[in-house]
């Protein structure tokens, strides 16, 4: 989407869910709720299939989620470098110092004001 001469960060492309056991989310999210997989990005990263938006079931250490949420809000980004350059001279937390690799493509984490966790995902 673009806003005059600006692409717009609007547009959600994936749901990543933070579980603690892999193996019992798949079972969870498949026996119990009918999802399938779509595929594997390695021993804790799993992509179910969906009609809209991907959801993407996640393994982290409880211990490492403490306070924080379960689901994080992917948004799309066309150019992730200029993404975060804006991001940042508009004064928002980013959580990296630069973009990272994912399985996908490349991403970063921001915080909106109430610490929620946003992350902007360029496919690659």
């Amino acid at each position: 989407m673009k806003k005059g001469d600006e692409y717009m960060i609007n547009s959600v492309c994936v749901l990543t869910i933070k579980v603690d056991n892999i193996q019992a989310a798949i079972d969870f999210y498949t026996n119990v709720l009918d999802f399938n997989v779509s595929k594997y990005y390695g021993e804790k990263i799993v992509s179910l299939q969906h009609e809209a938006v991907p959801i993407v079931l996640e393994e982290t250490e409880h211990q490492l989620l403490g306070n924080r949420q379960g689901v994080l809000l992917g948004l799309l980004s066309q150019d992730i470098e200029q993404d975060f350059s804006q991001l940042k001279a508009k004064g928002v937390k980013v959580l990296f110092d630069e973009p990272k690799p994912c399985p996908p493509g490349r991403y970063f984490v921001i915080e909106d004001p109430s610490r929620n966790e946003i992350e902007l995902v360029q496919f690659l």
